[in-house]
């Protein structure tokens, strides 16, 4: 019985599920957001941990799981004006922000999550290609490492997780305005720092 209803709560939408969760506290509901999500909520930490996640991965597992706990009580503020990525991946910055806040007096630069690597098939038939492609991620990452907050995370979430500019807007209550000029000036710094260590194409 209890394969059948998580297959279908599988199937249903954020927003359904959110609602669920936010009328009747259901815990299927709720489980089926933080697996579907959970990816997502780790990659943030990442990226807004940086190198302080890098050193202790401990501290990765922490975020996502006071991420899941201030979830809890967020969702029922979800109004759907945004893709609940959006909203989830704010929560889950939050959360990391503030871990980093507690444990770190000064704060720590955070990375961002970038996947550089083939997919595993290629990876299997051509190990020197996922060397060099992990070496490369490696350089990306100091560079990224850089940016400050938010632009790190609103770069990280437009150009890798592809969410839109009313979506970034909305999760960092931002106007859309300043997402653009905040985003065209992470764009410019990286890219400058690109063509500093590799030169021109």
């Amino acid at each position: 019985m209890n394969a059948v209803v998580t297959s279908v709560v599988i199937e249903t939408a954020d927003g359904e599920l959110i609602r669920r969760w936010a009328e009747s506290r259901d815990g299927a509901a709720f489980e089926t957001l933080v697996i579907r999500h959970g990816g997502l909520m780790r990659r943030i930490a990442l990226v807004t941990l940086g190198t302080a996640g890098r050193r202790d991965p401990g501290l990765i597992d922490e975020t996502v799981q006071e991420a899941c706990v201030r979830l809890m009580g967020a969702l029922p503020t979800y109004r759907g004006d945004a893709p609940a990525t959006a909203f989830i991946a704010a929560v889950a910055r939050r959360s990391a922000l503030d871990l980093l806040r507690k444990r770190f007096r000064h704060g720590a630069r955070g990375l961002r999550a970038i996947t550089l690597t083939a997919p595993p098939d290629d990876r299997a038939s051509d190990p020197s290609r996922a060397i060099e492609l992990g070496a490369t991620a490696k350089e990306v990452l100091a560079i990224l490492a850089e940016l400050p907050e938010p632009e790190r995370s609103l770069l990280y979430l437009r150009d890798a997780e592809g969410l839109d500019i009313p979506s970034l807007a909305s999760g960092f209550n931002l106007p859309e305005g300043t997402v653009k000029s905040k985003l065209a000036r992470a764009r410019a710094r990286v890219r400058e720092k690109i063509l500093r260590t590799w030169g021109n194409p």
